[in-house]
């Protein structure tokens, strides 16, 4: 059991940067440096990008480190981490295609907007939950800087009287 590095299972290297060019040149160099899997890059949020690699420990411990180099030289490197052998449910989660719920989403994809019919609703929403619904409603006559500029008795107006709920 504690050969677990030795265990065929492939290392995960990961290299977060603030901005794309610094995790591009990052995943360039690493994949030249040496003979690694590009797992992909996402987007984490805040500017953050990741990117995730595999292959064997060592071929892994290089990429990392040239791909981590190369991306100070161009941009900000936030970190770099080799995991020798990654637990299976770990390196699962860390292949996948869709990361967990609990990661960083955006608003639109946590809570998609429907169509409110209650006025109530409008009237707890957010005032940029307002203005996204407003942006996205057929017949609204506010347009572009107009619903950014609205408050939300601007917003809840219009919107009532698309939506046909306006209180008589």
């Amino acid at each position: 059991m504690g050969e677990s590095a030795s265990s065929g299972a492939p290392a995960l290297g990961l290299i977060e940067t603030r901005g794309l060019v610094g995790v591009l040149e990052a995943a360039d160099t690493a994949a030249k440096a040496a003979d690694v899997q590009l797992m992909g890059i996402e987007r984490i949020g805040g500017g953050l990008v990741s990117l995730r690699l595999s292959g064997d420990v060592a071929a892994v411990q290089a990429a990392v480190r040239a791909g981590s180099a190369a991306a100070k030289q161009v941009g900000e490197l936030i970190s770099s981490h080799v995991i020798p052998a990654p637990h299976l449910p770990m390196a699962t989660i860390a292949s996948s295609e869709h990361p967990p719920t609990t990661a960083a989403m955006s608003v639109n994809a946590v809570a998609p907007l429907a169509e409110p019919t209650d006025p109530a609703d409008l009237e707890g929403m957010s005032v940029t939950r307002l203005r996204q619904l407003a942006r996205r409603t057929a017949g609204v006559q506010l347009q572009g800087r107009e619903v950014s500029r609205a408050n939300k008795g601007q917003l809840l107006a219009e919107l009532q009287r698309v939506l046909g709920t306006e209180e008589e």
